[in-house]
Order: structure tokens, then C-alpha cells, then sequence
């Protein structure tokens, strides 16, 4: 493995990335959501060296539709029937992913429902073709220049490269620039008049536009239980009314994966926090998909949550190994910490 982006090539990496979304063009909020996708992909297949990284458009055309997904559902206090509702994501007409994943959602409900259909093919083509046509060259273009530091402009077969070093980057700082990409996103949202009817005068927008579906979380709560023997994974305690953890925090990758949630007590969850789980945690939570996966993936299916065990560990191998680069500390109980020993190394191989 070659070395990764110097430290001055990763605070170089950050001014670019604050240029972007400070001075580029946004007359729609799709950049935003094409940074967030490259950031999340590079997460689930990229490396830490100063390699390059092809990322298939449609890959990133599925991530659309899951970070749309949430969006297109009818906010607002004066919402009825109809699509009035729905949040405007651009300064003239509508987005057109809105239109592609308002049909999803019309037909199938929920979005783990919409990827089992015939229909999550032709989405994804569209959506790819939209991609193609909008962001994806716009993307790093300034009010005063073309910045191209994060892949060539030109699709090649259906796939962009990211740039030498881009995906490491985009990997050690991806909780920050998700946070700034959503942070500009919501700025952009509440700014457009079309959507000051529905916001009213306080709103709770952020956790609508990107927060965690709870709803469909709770409905996983028993199979977990089943799938634990009745035990918080943390503890080894029998769990009662426990509450559902991401074991890979949602503050470090914020997207619910069945095989990421695990039953814990409430004192254990929020004793873990934001922290990554000690490799004794671990090593019970692969343990544990190991043995019982598949019956977490058909009680996930059943509530519409999505399903993707080669992302959740990908997601897995990229949390432990930025731990240990900034040599951070694991949770283990209480408020009892340690530091990874490199045994994550050999659980999570590929």
C-alpha cells in the first residue's frame, strides 16, 4: 500500500472542498448531494493510500435516491393531500429527482420496498442520466475558475475516477464534510421563498431532512432481541424495553443498515454514545451477523430498512481503522475506555 495524502495535502484537500461549497454555483441542492455520495462511497470501497478510486455513476445515482428519499415526503404543518407539501430543492421548478423518487414512493411506500421492485432499475437509470446531465460537471465549478481536484470531468464508461489521495481524503474527513455539505444544504433549502409556507416560524427541518427514521428502527427492536438471545449486545444482560444502537455511530455515518443496529440497554447506549464500540463489542456483533443475519435481514425487509452487509462492514473497517489512526479510545462499559489493540484488524478481514 502506497502512503496516504501528506498533512499538507489534506488541509490543501479542505480549503478546496470549503471553496466548493462557499463559492461554486448552487441553483439546486444536487451538489450537495453528489459530495455527501462521493464522501460515503469512498467510505464503502475506497482506501487510505494515495490511490485512485472509480466510482460507477449508477452507485452514486442509488445513493441519490436514498438521501432524496426522506426529502420527497410532504413537510409542514399546512400539508394535505397533494404534493404542495413537498420541499422545493431548486430556485426554478422542482428538482427532477423529486418527480423520479415521488412515483418510487406512490407505487412501493418505503425505499427498502422500492429496491426490490422492477421499478428500482428504470429510478436508478434516470436518476443516472440526471446525474450525468447535471452535477456531475457542475459540481467543481467556482463563480471564477474550474477547481477539477476531485475527479476528471468526463465519465468513462459509465464511472468517474476519483483523483490520487481524493478518496483517502474523503474517507478520514468524511463526518466533517458531510456536516458542512448538509449544513449548506438546509441553508439552501430554507432560503428558497417557495418554501417559507411551509417551514413557519421555528421547524425542525435538519432532523426531517437528514435525520434517522425512528419509526421503522422501533419495528426491528423484537427480531433484534430474538436475534441477541434476549441480551443487550453490550452488557450480555437480559435487555427489557431496550433501545436500538447503531454500533457504527450515526454521528460518524449517518444512514441506518440493518446489520449496523444492535439492542442495548438504554444506560449502555448512552454511555457508548458517539464512541466506537471496544473490540470485545466487536467481536459479539460479528458474531452475532454471523449466526443470525439472515434472519435480521428478513425482519429488516418486513419494516422496509434497508439491507446491505458488505456496506455495514466496509462502514465497520473504515470507523476502526480512523480510530486508530488518530490513536482515539473505544467504549468498553461506564465510562471505561480503551485503545484498539489491531485485533480489529483480523475480526473485520475481508
Amino acid at each position: 500500500m502506497t502512503a496516504g495524502p501528506s498533512a499538507v495535502d489534506q488541509v490543501a484537500f479542505l480549503g478546496k472542498i470549503e471553496r466548493l461549497l462557499a463559492e461554486g454555483q448552487f441553483v439546486a441542492t444536487y451538489k450537495y448531494a453528489l459530495l455527501i455520495a462521493l464522501a460515503d462511497l469512498s467510505v464503502q470501497h475506497g482506501r487510505d493510500d494515495d490511490s485512485t478510486l472509480d466510482v460507477p455513476i449508477r452507485a452514486i445515482a442509488e445513493r441519490f435516491i436514498e438521501l432524496y428519499w426522506r426529502q420527497c415526503a410532504p413537510y409542514g404543518s399546512v400539508v394535505g393531500d397533494g404534493d404542495y407539501g413537498v420541499l422545493i430543492q431548486n430556485t426554478g421548478r422542482q428538482a427532477s429527482i423529486v418527480g423520479v423518487i415521488h412515483a418510487l414512493r406512490h407505487d412501493h411506500g418505503t425505499l427498502a420496498r422500492a429496491m426490490r421492485s422492477p421499478a428500482w432499475h428504470r429510478a436508478v437509470t434516470q436518476t443516472t442520466r440526471l446525474i450525468q446531465t447535471m452535477p456531475l460537471w457542475r459540481l467543481q465549478v467556482l463563480r471564477s475558475e474550474m477547481l477539477e481536484f476531485l475527479y476528471e470531468k468526463s465519465p468513462h464508461r459509465g464511472r468517474i475516477r476519483l483523483k490520487r489521495g481524493v478518496a483517502a481524503n474523503l474517507r478520514r474527513f468524511h463526518g466533517m464534510i458531510v456536516r458542512l455539505a448538509q449544513g449548506e444544504w438546509l441553508r439552501f433549502v430554507q432560503a428558497l421563498p417557495a418554501n417559507a409556507p411551509l417551514l413557519g416560524p421555528t421547524s425542525d427541518l435538519g432532523q426531517f431532512l437528514f435525520g434517522a427514521e425512528r419509526g421503522a428502527l422501533l419495528k426491528i427492536a423484537e427480531p433484534l432481541a430474538e436475534a441477541q438471545s434476549g441480551l443487550c449486545l453490550y452488557c450480555q444482560r437480559p435487555v427489557q424495553a431496550g433501545e436500538i444502537d447503531h454500533f457504527v455511530p450515526w454521528s460518524r455515518y449517518p444512514r441506518d443498515l440493518a446489520h449496523n443496529l444492535v439492542l442495548a440497554h438504554a444506560r449502555c447506549n448512552r454511555a457508548k454514545s458517539d464512541l466506537l464500540a471496544a473490540e470485545t463489542h466487536l467481536e459479539r456483533w460479528l458474531r452475532r451477523n454471523d449466526d443470525r443475519g439472515a434472519a435480521i435481514a428478513d425482519a429488516a425487509a418486513r419494516v422496509s430498512i434497508v439491507v446491505d452487509l458488505p456496506a455495514t462492514l466496509g462502514v465497520a473497517r473504515w470507523a476502526y481503522g480512523h480510530e486508530e489512526s488518530l490513536r482515539a479510545q473505544t467504549w468498553l462499559q461506564d465510562d471505561a475506555l480503551e485503545a484498539l489493540t489491531g485485533r480489529w484488524r483480523s475480526l473485520l478481514r475481508s
